[in-house]
């Protein structure tokens, strides 16, 4: 195997293990169980099987009806109505979670959700801003917030995606950019508001 294909295999494998029901979900149990122990972590599962479970099952039907051609590679051009319909997934989430009383660090992480999805969303037309680099930017965020410096080391996951992202081709550095700043302020704003 020639160096250019170990890259090639290793950038594959940190843009799995980095996509965005891989972060969430451990996200959403950890900050749950911080939050509120196991009440916390009943709160937990149900954000995730609103907005991960949601979205993977929403992702089966495009791909089924072949409205999307792959799943780990959605061009710009079929990424719009998916990216509308998680936010809307988000929006709805944050807003039951909210109605029936969830934990704010909860509520906090299912409007950054929100927010980022509406952002991104509203970008795509315009250019192809990486999901990756705001998943994991808006992690690092949401973890320093629930769980203070645990959030330098999940930061230091943005060079890696970042690499991952660009030896791929599947962005441009300000595309990578505009997620990280995406990730970042939406996950800011939305814990400053609900915190």
């Amino acid at each position: 195997m020639n160096r250019r294909s170990v890259s090639k295999k290793l950038a594959e494998l940190v843009s799995s293990v980095t996509r965005l029901p891989a972060l969430a979900t451990p996200l959403f149990l950890a900050v749950g169980w911080e939050a509120g122990g196991p009440g916390g972590l009943l709160w937990a599962l149900l954000c995730v099987l609103l907005t991960t479970g949601l979205s993977l099952v929403y992702l089966h039907h495009l791909v089924r009806t072949g409205r999307v051609r792959d799943p780990r590679r959605i061009p710009r051009g079929e990424r719009v109505g998916p990216l509308r319909v998680v936010a809307a997934l988000y929006v709805v989430a944050f807003l039951l979670v909210t109605l029936l009383g969830g934990p704010a660090p909860l509520r906090a992480m299912l409007l950054s959700f929100a927010l980022a999805t509406v952002l991104l969303a509203a970008a795509t037309p315009l250019t192809n801003p990486s999901l990756h680099t705001a998943g994991v930017s808006g992690a690092a965020i949401c973890v320093s917030y629930v769980f203070g410096a645990w959030g330098v080391p999940v930061a230091l996951l943005i060079p890696p995606v970042w690499w991952a992202r660009s030896t791929l081709q599947r962005h441009t550095p300000l595309e990578l950019a505009l997620g990280m700043m995406v990730g970042t302020g939406a996950t800011w704003a939305a814990f400053e508001i609900l915190l």
